[in-house]
């Protein structure tokens, strides 16, 4: 079987939560870790257990055939450029909450997943809570 190439992009405290649960999957495999800060991204990847490649300049990714799906663990004021790149490039992409930080980029970052046949999905860990439903 072959496994969906993984890029966690953004290596801060939420990225963790990320790989760890990519490493659950046996359909899975984290490729890269992405960073601007490289030791940030060395010490994901020491603290989990893995060896992915590690990248400093997320651009490098968008050719790769590879990489298949990219988890995006930024900041809100970056999630529409670097989604939209990702899913023009023909990534599937996961976005940390919030989505973005207006609606117009929003509307953006679902246009280039419907244009471009690719799934864009946001994170919302707590809507089965009982406060949210």
């Amino acid at each position: 079987m072959n496994k969906l190439g993984i890029a966690i992009i953004g290596t801060g405290a939420v990225s963790a939560i990320h790989a760890q649960s990519y490493m659950t999957s046996k359909e899975c495999e984290i490729r890269v870790l992405c960073d601007v800060n490289r030791a940030k991204a060395e010490k994901l990847a020491a603290e989990i257990g893995i060896s992915p490649e590690i990248v400093t300049d997320y651009k490098q990714l968008l050719a790769r055939t590879d990489i298949d799906a990219v988890s995006i663990c930024l900041p809100p004021a970056l999630h529409c450029q670097f989604t939209v790149d990702f899913l023009n490039a023909g990534k599937h992409v996961l976005v940390e909450k919030p989505m973005a930080p207006s609606l117009y980029e929003c509307d953006q970052m679902i246009r280039a997943a419907a244009e471009n046949h690719k799934l864009l999905s946001v994170v919302s860990n707590n809507r089965f809570k009982t406060p949210a439903m």
